[in-house]
């Protein structure tokens, strides 16, 4: 009998296909989907799912979780995109350019305090958004070459598309408010 099932014609090719698509292609497939989720737990929970899922359902279970997948995981990251270079452009601005056209209401950091600013000191920069309001948010200097600096971000933005930790690299020029780090007031509890 199973002779017989072999040797028809087209069998082995059927049998190949059966097994691909019900046993091989459910568990690559989903390892590529998953990818667009962010949630590595969610991740690794639907993987461990799809073997709980009977072997004839596991092609249409994939299906749905490739669904799930692009309202999650996609959705977000293309709004974010379109957000953050579409929409809400921001772009960073010049610290002196505006105190250039503002001398008497727009207050920078002098040369000295700009050219002692190390990595671990604290700027202010601000950006300009197209269609909002732009913002002003400190930056932790992480490393300096000459006048060019290069920080992350220390807030959590409004307007702007960055996340708090994202790299900034920016110019001397745009500080517009300096902390430094050996400067910073301690509070201490006195003993009564």
């Amino acid at each position: 009998m199973i002779g017989d099932l072999i040797g028809a014609p087209g069998a082995l090719g059927a049998f190949a296909l059966a097994v691909l698509i019900f046993g091989f292609a459910p568990g690559i497939v989903l390892a590529a989907i998953v990818r667009l989720i962010p949630d590595i737990d969610r991740r690794l929970e639907l993987q461990a799912e799809l073997y709980e899922v009977p072997r004839w359902e596991r092609p249409f279970w994939v299906a749905q979780q490739f669904e799930v997948a692009l309202r999650v995981g996609l959705a977000p990251r293309v709004e974010w995109y379109w957000g953050r270079h579409v929409w809400h452009r921001s772009k960073l601005d010049s610290g002196l350019k505006r105190h250039r056209q503002y001398p008497d209401s727009f207050w920078v950091p002098d040369d000295e305090d700009k050219a002692d600013v190390r990595p671990g000191d604290l700027v202010k920069l601000m950006w300009s958004v197209e269609r909002f309001p732009g913002e002003r948010m400190w930056v932790r200097v992480t490393k300096r070459n000459g006048n060019r600096l290069l920080g992350t971000l220390e807030n959590w933005p409004i307007y702007v598309y960055m996340h708090p930790g994202e790299k900034v690299s920016f110019h001397i020029d745009d500080i517009i408010d300096c902390m430094f780090e050996d400067t910073e007031v301690e509070v201490s509890a006195e003993v009564a």
